[in-house]
């Protein structure tokens, strides 16, 4: 199982530089942050949809740092798709293709996304309580993800359940939930077997881990 540091892990301001080093500083698997475009179609790191022509960290700094530490990788969460090529771009510059997803990604983005990027993504989906326990229902899910050509799933750990982690891994899906920040919880999805837990406080996440193993 992988932990992913949210985009405001350790204390520090969500979509921030000062977030970004912290989790090349701690050498995190794999951290989150969120991701859109200026009007003028600059990608950047902030969680609005709709900045203004000066919001945001461009990303371009983000991966300068990050090429640095080749063995973290990193998760997109889009909020937007405007201009998917200029990410593609910048993953090429800095080599670091191959350590990228995409999360953020509903049903209505997939075609979008994969016209216009080669990185792969989860599919985030909502399943309702009376769904999450139905497993022709999250069969049915699965048949999204798999058709939709996403790689995995990503869900809210209030949607996710034994029964759907049990039906993602016979379709050989991964289930990556979010967010979780306290260690009962976090014991409670690892005995489900997810495969990864994104959280504001990852060494809480390793603590939990290395309990269940014990």
């Amino acid at each position: 199982m992988t932990i992913t540091a949210h985009a405001g892990a350790y204390g520090t301001p969500d979509n921030s530089i000062e977030n970004v080093r912290k989790v090349t500083e701690e050498n995190c698997e794999i951290f989150e942050i969120d991701v859109t475009f200026r009007p003028g179609g600059t990608p950047v790191i902030v969680h609005d949809g709709n900045p203004s022509e000066t919001d945001g960290v461009p990303l371009d700094e983000v991966f300068a740092i990050v090429a640095k530490h080749p063995s973290i990788r990193i998760n997109l969460d889009l909020k937007s798709v405007n201009n998917l090529p200029a990410i593609d771009a910048l993953l090429e510059k800095y080599g670091i293709a191959d350590r990228v997803f995409y999360t953020g990604v509903g049903e209505s983005w997939t075609g979008t996304v994969a016209a216009n990027s080669k990185v792969p993504y989860y599919l985030n989906v909502a399943i309702d309580e009376n769904q999450m326990h139905d497993e022709t229902a999250v069969n049915a899910v699965a048949d999204k993800i798999i058709s939709s050509g996403a790689t995995g799933l990503n869900i809210s750990h209030s949607s996710c359940s034994e029964e759907v982690v049990k039906v993602m891994h016979s379709r050989n899906l991964p289930v990556s939930v979010w967010t979780i920040n306290d260690k009962e919880t976090a014991l409670k999805f690892i005995k489900m077997g997810v495969d990864n837990i994104t959280s504001r406080v990852p060494d809480t996440i390793k603590a939990a881990l290395a309990e269940y193993a014990g």
